[in-house]
């Protein structure tokens, strides 16, 4: 039985797509084509009769994603998540987050 590392806590965790350490991962994830180039997407979506503020097609790496999701959930005060380089904020935050972009010298479009 051979073991095969899932997480390491020097920050070096496999690459989930072909389990090698991020220094020799050779896989599309981590190719620079992976990070879209347009600008990014924002839309409003009801989920359970919840407000959902959702970015998507951010032209940033995903590292840098979730740095700015952090930096939204401060500066909003609000919940969110970052799933597969898309944010999701609780609650309409659609004006917050244009700003911010705006600020940012970030491409974006959707609800002008």
């Amino acid at each position: 039985m051979s073991r095969k590392v899932v997480w390491r806590s020097d920050g070096n965790s496999p690459c989930g797509g072909c389990g090698q350490l991020p220094g020799h991962c050779r896989c599309s994830a981590a190719s620079p084509s992976a990070v879209p180039t347009g600008p990014a997407r924002i839309r409003i979506e009801k989920r359970r009769g919840k407000t959902v503020t959702v970015v998507d097609e951010i032209p940033l790496v995903e590292k840098d994603v979730k740095a700015l999701l952090r930096d939204l959930k401060k500066r909003l005060a609000s919940g969110g998540t970052c799933k597969q380089n898309t944010i999701e904020l609780q609650g309409d935050h659609v004006d917050g987050v244009r700003k911010w972009f705006e600020g940012h010298s970030i491409p974006h479009r959707g609800w002008h």
